[in-house]
């Protein structure tokens, strides 16, 4: 099942504890964060995720990150088990639907994986 959601891409200093920073703020505001991905790339670290209350983590993080914006990706809950992320990019892939990032977190038998492609909608409405 896939979905139309909300992800936020926080860029935060380059500083060791800022992730445990995040967590805990969020934490403190009674946030769970549902998927995240993060990287340093030159210096800057990005943190991608889907919590339960998007809105209110932009405006909780406001103090302790740089910027804070919010997309339209794809929540796709899959099976946790092999072969599900390939059947799910093959069916975006075979009507020319370019996958540009994603990530992905499994907890058990469920798997969340979130999408940003050229057309969300139509990929969401595939898989």
């Amino acid at each position: 099942m896939a979905e139309l959601c909300n992800e936020i891409h926080a860029v935060v200093g380059d500083k060791v504890g800022k992730l445990a920073e995040v967590a805990a703020k969020l934490n403190d505001l009674g946030i769970n964060i549902s998927a995240l991905c993060a990287w340093v790339d030159r210096g800057i670290g990005h943190l991608r995720m889907v919590t339960d209350d998007n809105e209110k983590t932009c405006g909780a993080l406001s103090d302790i990150v740089e910027n804070c914006r919010r997309s339209v990706v794809v929540g796709v809950t899959a099976a946790n088990r092999i072969g599900s992320l390939g059947e799910i990019a093959g069916k975006i892939a075979a009507e020319g639907i370019a996958i540009k990032s994603a990530y992905a977190t499994a907890a058990g038998e469920q798997a969340l994986i979130v999408l940003d492609t050229s057309d969300n909608e139509k990929a969401a409405s595939l898989v």
